[in-house]
């Protein structure tokens, strides 16, 4: 859509600075710019390292998944609803602080939810000599903490891009990808090859969540309190519930991470008989899989500029292919085959993330940015629960076809691939009537 991306570069080349960091601190604010170190370009990377910190706590369990399973003899169930559970305490946080972060300032959100991931870690690290409900109160934890940080401090890294204002969306999206890569494959070999692997990888995670809170905890604050009584901002934006927003973003926007989960949570789980290092291998998918939807970013960023096809059609359509390759490396019994799949299905991730993130910022007014942001997350994160709904069709499928609970996966997969392909045609009729937000005051 090169008119959306020629309007907000008109924006923040006539201001030099991001549109919606003109609101004026409040009277006596401790966190106005006179007494905090100036913002650079350079500034963004601190909020990032700990966006970065946030998003590799995420991640980090999925390789964990089978820990759990051989060395505790947790069943899939349990553990993909273990995983999945995570987004029950991520979606209200995103709700609620979006528009706290909006109102009071990212700086009085993403301080405390640093502090809670790292808790979060350590329950985890306990719940390996502790009763198997304390492994879903951690992760309970973990998404709640990381909700609370991901609109605030997404949002804080597009207001601190003064540089290069439309690349915000794109920086807060690659930190936090490389997070969720990063997590999973190092937690992966931390795991397999040294001692107490239900305890090592969430040590690891609290180190780096240490080392990055100093870092981010005097950047300067962006959002400031408006002057005298504000009425308090809904957790849902008006504009959320729109026909525009239901077809720019809504309608796809599961896809988003429910494709992700899939391919590092549900597919390997089928072919690691063979793999002599499962865990190590579960990583390695994580990893991959995250990391190509990092890389893939500047390239979809550059699709968006020319416009010749929605970048959400665009990831839409890679979802497809990836799903497809999954169920063949399924049936063939092919491990390697499944790298190119979560390959794939990782690029559709990071193409879907990145439109979502720049539709919200066309669409979102300046006082509703953190809430829409957090809105889009929540839909995203719904895919955090497609792991568990597949072990349980599976089988069921199987049963009513009698075709076996492996091929019964393989046939919900196909028909992930059909809901796909159908939602691209209203996705890509919306798009192509997609028009720019009338251009703001600055």
């Amino acid at each position: 859509m090169p008119a959306v991306h020629d309007l907000l570069t008109t924006v923040s080349g006539i201001t030099g600075k991001v549109p919606y960091m003109n609101a004026r601190p409040a009277s006596g604010d401790n966190n106005s710019p006179s007494k905090s170190s100036p913002i650079t370009s350079r500034t963004w990377i601190r909020v990032g390292l700990a966006m970065f910190a946030v998003g590799f706590g995420t991640n980090l369990f999925a390789p964990m998944l089978e820990v759990y399973r051989d060395q505790d003899g947790i069943s899939e169930a349990s553990v993909t609803a273990m995983f999945g559970i995570y987004a029950a305490g991520l979606v209200p946080a995103l709700l609620i602080f979006g528009p706290v972060s909006d109102h009071y300032g990212r700086r009085a959100v993403v301080r405390p939810a640093l502090i809670l991931v790292a808790v979060a870690s350590g329950i985890l690290a306990a719940g390996s000599q502790a009763p198997e409900w304390v492994l879903y109160v951690g992760r309970w934890i973990m998404g709640f903490g990381v909700g609370m940080a991901m609109s605030s401090g997404s949002a804080w890294i597009k207001q601190l891009s003064v540089d290069r204002p439309t690349a915000g969306p794109r920086r807060a999206t690659i930190v936090l990808s490389a997070g969720f890569g990063g997590g999973p494959l190092i937690a992966g070999q931390f795991a397999e090859f040294l001692p107490g692997p239900q305890i090592t990888p969430y040590l690891l995670h609290i180190a780096l969540v240490i080392v990055t809170i100093p870092l981010v905890w005097g950047v300067p604050e962006t959002q400031f309190p408006a002057e005298g009584r504000v009425k308090r901002p809904p957790l849902v934006p008006r504009i959320a519930l729109t026909g525009r927003f239901f077809w720019a973003v809504a309608a796809w926007a599961p896809w988003v991470f429910g494709t992700a989960t899939v391919a590092f949570t549900s597919i390997p789980g089928f072919v690691t008989d063979n793999v002599e290092y499962p865990v190590a291998y579960l990583g390695l998918i994580s990893g991959v899989g995250m990391f190509s939807g990092v890389f893939i970013q500047p390239v979809a960023a550059k699709l968006a500029t020319y416009g010749w096809l929605p970048l959400s059609v665009v990831g839409l359509g890679a979802a497809s292919v990836g799903l497809v390759l999954g169920a063949v490396a399924i049936e063939v019994d092919s491990a390697l085959l499944v790298i190119p799949a979560a390959i794939i299905l990782g690029c559709s991730y990071g193409i879907m993330m990145v439109s979502g993130l720049r539709e919200v910022e066309i669409i979102a007014e300046p006082h509703e940015l953190g809430a829409l942001i957090g809105v889009f997350y929540t839909l995203t994160y719904t895919g955090f629960a497609v792991p568990f709904v597949l072990a349980v069709l599976g089988p069921f499928v199987g049963d009513l076809f009698g075709i076996g609970p492996v091929r019964g996966f393989i046939a919900c997969l196909a028909f992930g691939v059909v809901v796909c392909l159908v939602s691209t045609v209203p996705v890509a009729r919306a798009a192509s009537r997609a028009v720019p937000h009338p251009r703001r005051e600055v």
